[in-house]
């Protein structure tokens, strides 16, 4: 059976900070984790009046499993968050990390009031066809591999409650959710789409020599075709920016806030 519209499906969230306060966030986890993995940003910025939301994507944590894992469905899913619940108002800001990032650009681009700003923690914005297999294959990888002990022995910046909390991530993703996520997206080509964001978009991109998805060539592309775009590589963290440095997560986060 085939649809040919995103069926969106109910995301499970979690909120911190007041319940009806002013700015709003919408913070977007990467694949295999979840809406807990925020726990750290979403603390400090809760504690600065911050009304705070993150959900689990479709396929993770608590949230429904589904057939399809394309961005468009993804996107779909984040559309029916609202701050407070009332859809006539945009978040003033998203975080987005790594495929969370992804899914925000998609979002941004398809409803141009859904979000007043962007930051995207070191985002995955292309995909090459010739790459599917060795990532999904990395993938599964740390699926079969993942505890709090392993975790802090590769990630010595972590606080152990964040290896804990990807570890019960992971646990809860399936193979079929990773697999679909990297194969039903046949084209993973978003700098386009990013360049066509209405938006202000501030990127974070992990260390190039700790492995980073967002390279500086995307980001000079980006810098060159989007006036409300530009992006700094934070020295010494990993991928998971938000582990390794929540501090200037949410720094980065206050300040492009306080800019639009």
């Amino acid at each position: 059976m085939t649809h040919s519209e995103p069926i969106p499906v109910q995301l499970s969230t979690l909120r911190w900070g007041p319940a009806d306060a002013r700015p709003a966030a919408l913070l977007l986890h990467g694949l295999t984790s979840s809406a807990n993995t925020w726990w750290r940003v979403a603390h400090e910025l809760a504690a600065r009046g911050w009304s705070v939301t993150a959900p689990d994507l479709r396929g993770h944590g608590s949230s429904p499993r589904a057939l399809g894992y394309t961005l468009d469905e993804y996107a779909s899913d984040v559309l029916g968050l609202a701050p407070h619940g009332n859809p006539v108002l945009g978040w003033d800001l998203v975080i987005g990390h790594s495929l969370g990032g992804a899914v925000a650009t998609v979002a941004a681009a398809r409803r141009h009031h859904w979000a007043r700003s962007l930051l995207l923690v070191d985002p995955v914005l292309a995909v090459a066809e010739n790459d599917r297999n060795g990532l999904i294959d990395e993938l599964l990888g740390e699926l079969g591999d993942l505890g709090p002990a392993g975790l802090l022995a590769r990630h010595p910046r972590w606080h152990s409650e964040d290896a804990t909390q990807k570890a019960a991530a992971a646990r809860l993703v399936s193979p079929y959710v990773v697999e679909r996520t990297v194969r039903d997206n046949g084209r993973w080509q978003l700098e386009q789409v990013l360049a066509g964001i209405r938006s202000p978009v501030h990127v974070l991109a992990a260390d190039p020599a700790l492995g980073a998805s967002f390279t500086a060539a995307e980001g000079d592309r980006l810098a060159s075709a989007a006036a409300a775009f530009d992006f700094a590589v934070v020295s010494g963290a990993g991928h998971s920016i938000q582990r390794d440095d929540p501090d200037r997560v949410v720094a980065e986060t206050v300040a492009l806030h306080a800019r639009v």
